[in-house]
């Protein structure tokens, strides 16, 4: 039978020290990035592919691709180039092939708007103004439905009824 003998036992009833604290490196997965992936992003910039494609030649998702451009300033730079020279190869298709009639330009520019938001995105603008654009003058008044008499009552019910119908539909 063995007897366990534990650290007091051997200390001659002592309490053992605390360790000291380890400083520890960060837990998880070691990074993938390599300074060689901003020639290569570049180069897949040059031929048109997504950031998802990117992603996928790292064998790493997209997440990793937006981070290693937070972290590393050479890398948003080559990442910023690859985008622009990505935008510029699915330009120069649509130039090449606006008179091909097999060109299905509502296809590209499905795929144009998804990748390259900013210039191909329709942006509608609503501005209200005033006349000749002066700022809008808008007022309120309170009524006093007591002092309205049976036909301005009726006349009033009528319109919050009809705003009411409206805001359904």
């Amino acid at each position: 039978m063995k007897t366990k003998i534990s650290d007091q036992d051997i200390l001659g009833g002592a309490k053992p020290p605390k360790p000291e604290r380890v400083h520890r490196a960060k837990v998880g997965r070691p990074t993938k990035y390599s300074p060689e992936f901003c020639e290569e992003i570049i180069k897949l910039g040059e031929e048109g592919k997504s950031i998802a494609q990117m992603a996928s030649h790292f064998d790493v998702d997209k997440a990793s691709i937006y981070r290693w451009s937070e972290e590393h300033e050479d890398f948003r730079t080559a990442l910023a180039r690859a985008r622009a020279h990505a935008q510029t190869w699915w330009e120069n298709a649509a130039q090449e092939n606006v008179g091909n009639k097999n060109f299905n330009a509502q296809i590209w520019l499905k795929s144009v708007a998804s990748r390259f938001r900013e210039d191909y995105t329709d942006k509608q603008v609503t501005e209200l103004s005033g006349p000749n654009g002066t700022p809008l003058q808008v007022q309120s008044q309170v009524i006093d439905a007591r002092k309205l008499d049976q036909e301005q009552r009726d006349a009033l019910r009528a319109i919050i009824h009809a705003a009411k119908e409206e805001k359904k539909t």
